[in-house]
């Protein structure tokens, strides 16, 4: 799989676990608790495609020294 699929699938799951959790939660009510809850998902999807980004870094230097 590309990178960018990876990354669009991850979204997509996290998105997904994020709006479940907040309903059994009690979705937020209020526009301030929706900027936290969207600014939490923006922060967790942000570490996850550094993560993707640093494992695929790895990937090629690996490859790069192995051949």
């Amino acid at each position: 799989m590309k990178t960018n699929q990876i990354f669009i699938l991850s979204a997509i799951m996290i998105t997904t676990a994020f709006f479940g959790v907040l309903s059994v939660f009690e979705l937020p009510h209020t526009v301030m608790e929706w900027v936290v809850s969207d600014t939490i998902l923006g922060v967790i999807l942000y570490f996850n495609y550094l993560v993707i980004a640093m494992n695929q870094n790895s990937t090629k230097t690996r490859t790069r020294f192995q051949s």
